[in-house]
């Protein structure tokens, strides 16, 4: 299942006045009884057909660009597209609920994936936000974004998800990525500068049993050479539904900085061209017992809060241990 493949689905639906829905099972290899559908009103939908013989209580609701509905009489769910601008956006969401349930037997399991995957997509289908962000968080964001994009191509189907989760900087976590055995923190900085900021104390700290690398992020601000980040996106959303990943954990972490599919031309005028990655190890000793200069919560008194402050890097290249150059 690819977007090509659910494009040419709905070229061969129709609305038709004189019937509810015209409908089309998404294929055969799926468990649920899952069916594209194009209603009276010539809008979209998604349905989820259940036997009639399966007892649920689902109440829908209309928000503004996406309707819920439950039909007794036939015993499906319905999602209902509103506005034919989110089709592109609407198609990954299907892709990726798809790849969700299609290998799910047991009814009850698809059918509660099902309505709370539906649940939260009205938060990506919502219209775009006025609260613009400025250069300077757009710039961070597309820094943490070319690190996710590196990160997911070394993943494999098998940890897709995983390394999309870790990404938790929009949710305002102590550092950009998570996982198991690390922690990421991302900066990203002009490629003429050698001067990081470090917003507060936490960032930089250790979390017990779990390495922390500094992720350097080099760029040159080129409003006509350069990417914007609607381009990268777009970059990773292939990169994440050619691993049949769940496309809804990006879409989440870009709803928390208010950037949706309707508002992301609104910063097409900011644009970077990517010079370079560079690894810091913050928890590696060097020679004279050097060690990675940085400001932790646990080595402040309690009565120090809120602290801010930067890092030269110009002498601290011993601290290296990866370096990618683009």
């Amino acid at each position: 299942m690819n977007a090509l493949q659910l494009e040419d689905q709905w070229s061969q639906l129709k609305g038709h006045k004189s019937a509810d829905f015209i409908t089309f099972k998404i294929d055969d290899n799926c468990k649920p009884d899952l069916n594209l559908g194009i209603n009276s009103k010539k809008n979209r939908c998604l349905l989820l057909v259940l036997p009639k013989e399966f007892k649920i209580n689902f109440i829908g609701e209309t928000k503004e660009n996406i309707k819920t509905s439950f039909n007794k009489q036939y015993n499906y769910i319905i999602l209902e597209l509103l506005d034919g601008y989110y089709h592109n956006l609407f198609n990954d969401l299907i892709i990726s609920l798809y790849f969700k349930i299609y290998k799910i037997e047991a009814l009850e399991e698809s059918t509660a994936i099902f309505i709370s995957t539906i649940n939260k997509w009205a938060a990506f289908l919502a219209k775009g936000r006025n609260n613009r962000l400025t250069q300077e968080v757009i710039k961070g964001l597309f820094g943490e974004l070319t690190v996710l994009n590196e990160l997911l191509s070394a993943s494999s189907i098998s940890n897709v998800n995983e390394t999309l989760s870790s990404w938790q900087g929009p949710y305002d976590a102590n550092t950009d990525f998570i996982f198991d055995n690390k922690n990421i923190e991302v900066k990203t900085k002009n490629y003429d500068s050698s001067v990081v900021r470090i917003s507060s104390e936490f960032q930089l700290d250790d979390e017990p049993g779990k390495k922390l690398e500094l992720m350097v992020v080099s760029v040159e601000t080129d409003n006509k050479l350069g990417a914007d980040i609607e381009s990268i996106i777009i970059e990773i959303r292939e990169r994440v539904l050619n691993l049949n990943g769940d496309i809804s954990l990006l879409f989440d972490a870009l709803a928390q900085k208010a950037l949706f599919s309707s508002n992301l031309k609104d910063y097409d005028t900011y644009k970077f061209i990517l010079k370079k990655h560079e690894t810091y190890d913050c928890n590696l000793i060097i020679e004279n017992e050097e060690i990675f200069p940085r400001i932790t919560k646990s080595s402040l008194p309690n009565f120090i809060t809120k602290l801010k402050y930067n890092i030269n890097l110009q002498e601290l290249n011993s601290f290296i241990v990866a370096q990618q150059i683009f």
